[in-house]
């Protein structure tokens, strides 16, 4: 993991997480951006071995005030959905073409909706994340950072446990809302390839007295 006080980004290693080429299994449907190991990586578009728990520690660093995830709340006998809080945060994935260059990519355009294929970006052109920070549960009597154990670093559906949350409430149960997202298998490249994750701070000042390059400060 790399940290640039300066700039206000964090950076971490991944890798395209699901096999969309197989012409038997085209349609894989998404629920969250990026994972941890052993977790959601066949609904993921990238998977890394970066702790979210880690990457809450980074986004503090940099600046970004932790809300909370979405969640739903009973009004008149239905459920309300709940939109999460806090910094937005840019998150785009950097990956190294064929010719040396690296290409900076918005992860929106490798999710694309069921029954029309218009990329999630088209759809909800203002979609995006901000640092929900998870929450702390106790578990076996320890209070332990939830994200660490679900694997839910970058969220799509709505679970409560995402570090950071989009910013629309969608539920990841089929019986109450059917699954709509799906990775994009005419841009997303194979699975096992390398990409770096980046998450840029929204709005405020960059802050004062810190080295202009990136340094890995913080390692997982």
């Amino acid at each position: 993991m790399r940290i640039n006080l300066s700039e206000r980004l964090v950076e971490f290693d991944a890798a395209v997480a699901v096999d969309c080429h197989q012409p038997q299994t085209p349609d894989v449907y998404l629920e969250v951006l990026c994972c941890t190991p052993d977790t959601r990586e066949h609904e993921a578009l990238v998977v890394t071995r970066a702790r979210p728990s880690t990457v809450h520690a980074a986004l503090l660093a940099i600046g970004a005030t932790p809300g909370a995830p979405g969640s739903w709340r009973a009004a008149d006998g239905k459920a309300v959905p709940v939109p999460p809080r806090g910094t937005g945060v840019r998150v785009t994935f950097l990956l190294d073409t064929p010719g040396g260059r690296t290409q900076e990519i918005d992860p929106a355009t490798w999710v694309v909706q069921k029954g029309t294929g218009q990329a999630l970006r088209e759809v909800d052109p203002d979609t995006g994340w901000v640092f929900a920070g998870s929450r702390i549960r106790r578990f076996r009597g320890q209070d332990v950072y939830d994200a660490d154990g679900t694997g839910q670093l970058i969220g799509l559906h709505t679970f409560g446990s995402e570090t950071l949350a989009w910013t629309r409430v969608e539920s990841p149960d089929a019986t109450l809302q059917e699954p709509l997202w799906l990775a994009n298998n005419a841009l997303m490249p194979p699975i096992g390839t390398p990409v770096t994750v980046r998450l840029a701070v929204l709005g405020g000042e960059p802050i004062p007295g810190t080295p202009t390059r990136s340094a890995p400060t913080l390692n997982d």
